[in-house]
């Protein structure tokens, strides 16, 4: 698949701010919408200065006032999350928030595979036969209508903490819902993810107290990739820091487990790292294991539970190597990329913890939204994931005659499926695909500007690094370098290779200077020009092998000149 260059363009006359950096650090600040010097600064120097007055959410101030009555009267308060790390790391936050108040409250976390996405009726009347007055969702209810109604009957208030899609006006009956995307709600900052929403919470109620929970917050935005722009930027970066310090119990037992001992995270640390493994436990069966983690405050006891997720991970991973042969198997055997804009695959028995996984695997590959679906007998659930220009929750919307339950964001969903729908989701889908430009289907990188190498100065390297974290949103800058040549051949990487990656590793030169070239490429289709001049898209990253720091490109593509 062919892979257009998209070199971004500077004016000639840009306006440039008086501050202490490099010219070409101000190209790529101006490249991120940055011309402001107040603005610049904010985002090289994220602070909890700049975070958001959590009374700007709408609800906040009725949502921290009932939950205090509630403590003050010693009512029994139930907390149900969803399964995924956000859903996990939002509930960990709540329940924390609450031991701290010294709340009577329980915490609920649906099984996957037996209770499905969303607010769960079995959570409600187990709720209501033990009294339950108060009855918190985080990361669902946004759409529970049915739910939610039935805890009203149960003589429950119900408080819906979720950052989801609103379809439609309708609101369920919730004593309060806190969402920024409510019509009603004129927050500042719109992406917040739902452990973030709960943080905004924890702040509202514990005053400063509640900052102890940024690393939970970042972690969580980072693994429902949020953009990290904005307050998110704010959340990451403090919470990377905090994170550092290793004071979270359940955390830093996982750090251990992972073998992950650097001393300064990174945003890729949480969303490749410890995200994977927090999640392993909601995909592979129950979320309770990652849950009993975060909020455990004995030293063995988050030992053994992060060995444990450790376990879990390694075998999801295994999972994700099988569904992941096959998927490529029926993308071969089914889909026409000639006529088919998204891909829509299903199979009988397909493990519903790694659909999601798998879908994003579809579209790193072949730059194609993905919708991947596990059937079981005559129905089936489905996880999508999607790319930019392709609005993901409008294709749902679209397809709402041949799906049932939906929701998610622009990039991520799921939904349910009977199996006799099928076709028709995948046809009705690709049809809605081709009311898009056909550009936005095209495999592309996105290039900032094109350098030499002498330009990778230990200063440049320093200032580029205050870009960082990097992630959703906020992507590691691009360069394009012509003129290189091969100074040592590459070789195959096996400590890195696996079913849907190979990685390269060479060393190229201009003539004057020299670096390490790494080259993770899904693609296996790795044609290297051996002898000749070639141009080099990359992203230069600083790496620690043994002690020794050097700076290394991480190659994203080449073409012979």
């Amino acid at each position: 698949m062919t892979t257009i260059w998209e070199v971004s363009e500077i004016p000639d006359q840009m306006e440039i701010a008086e501050l202490p950096y490099s010219p070409l650090i101000q190209k790529l600040l101006f490249l991120r919408g940055l011309k402001d010097p107040a603005a610049i600064q904010k985002f090289l120097f994220p602070s909890i200065a700049d975070l958001h007055d959590p009374f700007l959410l709408k609800g906040m101030q009725k949502v921290m006032r009932r939950i205090l009555a509630a403590v003050d009267k010693g009512e029994k308060i139930m907390i149900h999350g969803d399964y995924d790390a956000d859903g996990i790391t939002g509930t960990a936050i709540m329940s924390q928030v609450l031991k701290k108040l010294r709340a009577q409250f329980t915490a609920f976390l649906p099984n996957r595979l037996q209770d499905g996405y969303g607010v769960s009726l079995d959570a409600i009347h187990e709720a209501k036969k033990q009294g339950v007055t108060l009855f918190i969702t985080v990361d669902c209810g946004v759409t529970a209508h049915e739910q939610i109604k039935a805890a009203n009957e149960s003589g429950m208030d119900v408080i819906v903490i979720d950052h989801h899609q609103i379809h439609g006006e309708e609101l369920p009956t919730a004593y309060e819902i806190i969402n920024p995307n409510r019509a009603d709600c004129e927050y500042p900052y719109k992406e917040l993810s739902a452990a973030g929403l709960v943080f905004k919470l924890a702040q509202a109620l514990l005053g400063k107290g509640g900052l102890e929970y940024l690393d939970l917050a970042a972690l969580s935005t980072v693994c429902d990739v949020a953009p990290l722009s904005g307050e998110n930027r704010v959340i990451v970066a403090c919470g990377l820091e905090l994170l550092g310090k290793r004071k979270q119990l359940g955390l830093r037992k996982l750090s251990e487990a992972a073998n992950l001992k650097r001393p300064k995270f990174l945003a890729s640390d949480l969303g490749y790292v410890l995200g994977p493994r927090i999640n392993a436990s909601g995909r592979m069966g129950a979320a309770d294991t990652a849950l009993k983690l975060l909020v455990t405050d004995d030293s063995a006891e988050a030992e053994k539970l992060a060995g444990i997720l450790d376990s879990e991970n390694k075998a999801r991973q295994q999972e994700e190597r099988l569904l992941l042969r096959q998927a490529l198997q029926k993308v071969e055997q089914e889909i026409n990329f000639n006529r088919d804009r998204v891909i829509v695959l299903g199979a009988e028995g397909w493990h519903e913890g790694v659909i999601g996984i798998i879908a994003q695997r579809l579209v790193e590959k072949f730059s194609r939204p993905a919708l991947v679906i596990s059937f079981d007998g005559d129905s089936g659930k489905g996880s999508a994931r999607s790319i930019k220009g392709f609005h993901l929750m409008e294709g749902l919307e679209y397809c709402s005659d041949c799906i049932e339950q939906y929701g998610g964001h622009e990039l991520a969903g799921g939904f349910t499926i009977k199996k006799e729908k099928y076709q028709a989701l995948r046809k009705k889908m690709n049809e809605f695909a081709h009311t898009k430009s056909p550009e936005i289907f095209l495999k592309s990188i996105r290039v900032d500007c094109e350098i030499e190498l002498e330009d990778l100065s230990s200063q440049f390297i320093h200032e580029l690094s205050l870009f960082e974290p990097f992630g959703a949103g906020n992507p590691k800058p691009v360069f394009l370098t012509r003129g290189v040549k091969t100074k040592r051949p590459p070789e195959l990487d096996r400590r890195w290779g696996n079913v849907e990656t190979e990685t390269y590793r060479w060393w190229v030169t201009d003539g004057k200077l020299t670096y390490e070239a790494v080259w993770r490429s899904r693609s296996q289709e790795f044609i290297f020009p051996a002898t000749e001049q070639y141009t080099l898209i990359y992203s230069p990253k600083v790496a620690t092998f043994n002690g020794e720091t050097r700076l290394v490109l991480e190659v994203r593509d080449l073409k012979s000149e």
